[in-house]
């Protein structure tokens, strides 16, 4: 197996762009931005290439949780408080997730996965893990918990060629629950209606 990319080498997709250029219009709009410093930093987004380069546009514009493109290192720690990974962030290979009289949520639903098989391993005393998966990704679950929770909600992603998303690790007086698209129910009236 290769050595994984970083994710702040890993290439940056013309989508990743155009969300930092979309912070910078709004900074632009409100006039924390100069229309020429606007000008400027849009022309050095397009010319990034990486991940990495894009956090520097929008640091000083936006708090690190709410960036438009994240690229940390960092484990998921959420230690008597609670800790958010949303938006645009690189889910690595191997990630790991403690949540210690806290709560970890991570939403992967804008998540990039570096790889289709991303091990998540996940640890739970006395705090609560969320996670939430868009559709089409396999969960697979392992691990044990005492006194706790362990649990997938709505519809699991059916085995395929799709991402997978394993999620190891135990619970001590704790939870961890995966949280997927809910399954859609066909009505055949509601058809019918809409055509009338």
């Amino acid at each position: 197996m290769s050595e994984p990319v970083p994710p702040a080498r890993m290439r940056a997709s013309h989508a990743d762009r155009e969300r930092v250029v979309a912070t910078l219009r709004e900074a632009a709009v409100d006039g924390r931005l100069e229309m020429s410093e606007f000008v400027e930093r849009c022309e050095r987004v397009y010319e990034a290439r990486t991940l990495g380069e894009l956090p520097e546009f929008t640091r000083d514009l936006v708090e690190e949780d709410a960036q438009p493109v994240q690229v940390r290192e960092a484990p998921v720690a959420a230690l008597g408080t609670t800790v958010t990974r949303s938006g645009r962030w690189v889910v690595r290979p191997e990630e790991y997730v403690l949540a210690l009289f806290g709560t970890a949520e991570l939403d992967l639903r804008d998540a990039l996965l570096a790889r289709e098989h991303v091990r998540m391993t996940a640890t739970s005393v006395f705090g609560r893990i969320r996670v939430h998966v868009p559709e089409g990704v396999e969960v697979r679950v392992r691990g044990w918990s005492f006194l706790g929770q362990r649990g997938v909600s709505g519809r699991r992603g059916r085995p395929r060629d799709g991402p997978v998303l394993e999620l190891r690790g135990f619970c001590v007086l704790g939870s961890l629950l995966v949280r997927t698209p809910k399954r859609r129910w066909w009505l055949p009236w509601r058809g019918r209606r809409a055509l009338e």
